[in-house]
């Protein structure tokens, strides 16, 4: 091979020079992407960790209503004796009040996917002392009983109010409580 001329080897220089760069660019990009691309990773598995750790806060938050619930579970009743239950519960308080039940409705008793539902609408009349004490009697979260709707109106007589209120049961049926609960893996010893 023939020795090269001096502007060849300029040519030459100046070729392998912006063939380095060129190949120095090239892998400045790739380095570019493949970190932009790690950066956005961290940042999905950052955002996904911050998710877990709220479901762990809140599963830990739930632990005290677990332990309630399993201390005090749900009545079992079948749907005519929850509905009579219910009845006598409020006729019951309603006196003790010192209140007169003016109208009553047994509503449709409603399948739920933990429990059922049978509720009553009625009619009350007597002082506003004993409605409150009437509504704190009814509403005891260990007799699973809630007020759904709750209407105050005066009435003719100054002291006195009407009310009308919705009182719903929450139970299990015992059709569902006598079919026997799914046996739970057990670990040997």
């Amino acid at each position: 091979m023939r020795p090269l001329a001096p502007s060849e080897k300029t040519l030459l220089l100046i070729f392998c020079g912006a063939l380095f760069l060129a190949l120095n660019l090239f892998g400045i990009h790739a380095f570019l992407q493949a970190r932009s691309s790690v950066l956005l990773s961290i940042a999905a598995a950052k955002t996904e960790l911050a998710s877990d750790k709220s479901w762990l806060d809140l599963a830990d938050t739930l632990h005290p209503a677990v332990a309630w619930l399993n201390a005090h579970p749900m009545p079992q009743f079948a749907t005519d004796d929850a509905s009579a239950t219910l009845l006598k519960a409020e006729r019951d308080e309603a006196a003790k009040a010192g209140l007169k039940v003016t109208e009553e409705n047994l509503l449709p008793s409603q399948e739920m996917p933990l429990g059922s539902t049978v509720a009553v609408a009625a009619k009350l009349s007597g002082p506003f002392e004993g409605i409150v004490k009437m509504l704190f009697a009814l509403q005891n979260p260990t007799a699973w009983r809630s007020v759904e709707k709750l209407t105050l109106r005066s009435d003719a007589q100054p002291p006195n109010v009407i009310a009308d209120l919705e009182l719903r049961q929450y139970f299990r049926s015992s059709s569902a409580a006598a079919t026997p609960p799914p046996p739970q893996p057990q670990s040997a010893p």
